[in-house]
């Protein structure tokens, strides 16, 4: 099926987010099966035990200690300095309207899958890519439950990489949240090696 055959319209992105937000996960599963994707992981609030590699832990870790006794860090505890190890792995996205756009305020040099491409300033509606969608919900639903998500999804076969884990953290100075921080690792891994989350 081809992507223009799919609902993106806003009210379709916006069900599918409270979906995902109460944990239901068969509409997703089906929408990235029609882009050619097999279904992927979600895990609300990961340990470090749920996340691969030693990046995402850390990354979870840093976010962990920043906010302290807040339901999120702050955007003003986001430091390069300490996030060097990770940094060009780092998206940070405003939050406009509730959820209803993103903008990039940074787009690390390393998750960029066209050299030079910088989608720094650009708002997610302006990015073409048949997985808009995906992240569009997954970004909503961390708006919405305030919480940490982790994801492993595979892009279409037509991509290189096989599979992406991305571990979206809110900010906030206020009681909603308004950016989000996004490791954003890809790896080599083949699809029978994804995480179990049984």
């Amino acid at each position: 099926m081809q992507s223009e055959d799919i609902n993106f319209s806003t009210e379709a992105l916006w069900d599918r987010t409270k979906e995902i937000v109460r944990e239901d996960y068969r509409e997703v599963d089906l929408l990235l099966q029609k882009l050619g994707s097999p279904k992927p992981s979600l895990i609300w609030n990961p340990g470090p035990e749920n996340l691969p590699g030693d990046q995402l832990a850390y990354f979870l870790e840093w976010w962990n200690q920043a906010r302290g006794d807040n339901f999120a860090a702050s955007p003003d505890a986001v430091d390069p300095m300490e996030l060097r190890s990770i940094l060009g792995h780092l998206a940070v996205l405003d939050v406009l309207d509730g959820g209803e756009n993103f903008r990039y305020r940074l787009y690390g040099s390393a998750i960029m899958n066209e050299p030079g491409r910088d989608l720094t300033g650009l708002l997610l509606t302006d990015i073409w890519t048949p997985l808009r969608a995906f992240f569009t919900i997954t970004y909503r639903a961390v708006v919405q439950r305030k919480e940490p998500l982790y994801t492993q999804h595979e892009p279409h076969h037509s991509l290189k990489m096989q599979v992406w884990d991305r571990l979206i953290l809110p900010l906030s100075n206020t009681g909603d949240v308004d950016r989000l921080i996004v490791a954003i690792v890809p790896s080599k891994r083949k699809p029978s090696s994804k995480i179990d989350i049984s």
